[in-house]
């Protein structure tokens, strides 16, 4: 990725607009459907993606286009994104003078006023404290202790089962930070993780688990430039047709497939409007 559109990109993921989303989400208050199995927990699960965007139609299109995502309008400036007919996303619209869109995870918890207070007597930051979302539960935005920012949600109807993700779908999260030992310890007490590790080429591939089940990736990141952040994957059938798709559909390639980096099998990219996603392609 050339450094000065890498440094564009992470410091837009830094700017926290996923607060203005679901703040405004909040205002006006949406009925959103429900993603989850009643009974089923699963506490460090990256359950939801919202992204939020100064050009709601523009952003539209694009993943229309792209990955042929459905969309339907919950409320004025909230589409909901489905994928073979399955929520994938939420899209809002950006009211500020701020002209960055910025994709936010929201990850698993079952108690979240204790994540709040884990958050704090970490040095982290609770950007916006826990709200209700109807049809989806309790929301809270943090900042690590590092400054990632990310979603909780301690859901009303149960979270999503684990299954095998489909094309176009979201398949894996990244947390890419410059304190491998601090974000650990931090992510191990908030969501109950333990690490583990994986051999990917020559490389050994960190990641957090729970229960015995991978579900963030942890990372160094490769540069002192890039904003400590979280990566969120799409799962694609062609990666090198997707990047060319995204380009011509007015995207930017941060990283265009390349043999060096997982056989070339992943790219990051970014929509017109400047939200960063990584896509990759994945054989079951």
């Amino acid at each position: 990725m050339h450094r000065s559109a890498r440094t564009r990109f992470f410091a837009a993921l830094q700017a926290l607009l996923g607060v203005l989303l679901l703040a405004g989400c909040a205002s006006q208050s949406p009925q959103l459907p429900v993603i989850g199995t009643p009974g089923t927990s699963l506490p460090g699960k990256v359950v939801w993606h919202d992204l939020v965007t100064p050009d709601l139609e523009r952003s539209r299109t694009f993943y229309a286009d792209l990955f042929g995502w459905r969309f339907e309008e919950l409320s004025n400036g909230y589409l909901l994104a489905r994928n073979e007919g399955r929520p994938v996303a939420g899209l809002a619209r950006l009211d500020s003078g701020q002209r960055t869109s910025h994709w936010l995870p929201l990850l698993s918890v079952t108690d979240i006023a204790q994540a709040q207070e884990t958050t704090r007597s970490a040095d982290g930051k609770v950007v916006l404290k826990a709200f209700e979302l109807r049809g989806r539960g309790q929301i809270a935005v943090l900042k690590d202790p590092q400054g990632a920012a990310f979603g909780v949600l301690q859901s009303s109807h149960g979270d999503p089962e684990d299954r095998v993700p489909g094309l176009n779908a979201w398949m894996w999260n990244e947390l890419w930070t410059d304190d491998l030992a601090g974000a650990a310890a931090y992510y191990e007490k908030l969501f109950g993780y333990e690490q583990g590790s994986a051999i990917i080429g020559a490389m050994t591939y960190d990641y957090f688990k729970r229960d015995g089940k991978p579900r963030a990736g942890l990372l160094t990141k490769p540069d002192p430039q890039i904003g400590n952040t979280w990566l969120c994957y799409l799962r694609v059938d062609d990666v090198a047709a997707v990047t060319d798709k995204a380009r011509a559909l007015g995207g930017t390639v941060l990283m265009a497939p390349n043999s060096k980096v997982r056989n070339g099998s992943v790219a990051i990219l970014a929509d017109p409007n400047g939200a960063g996603f990584v896509v990759q392609e994945w054989r079951k």
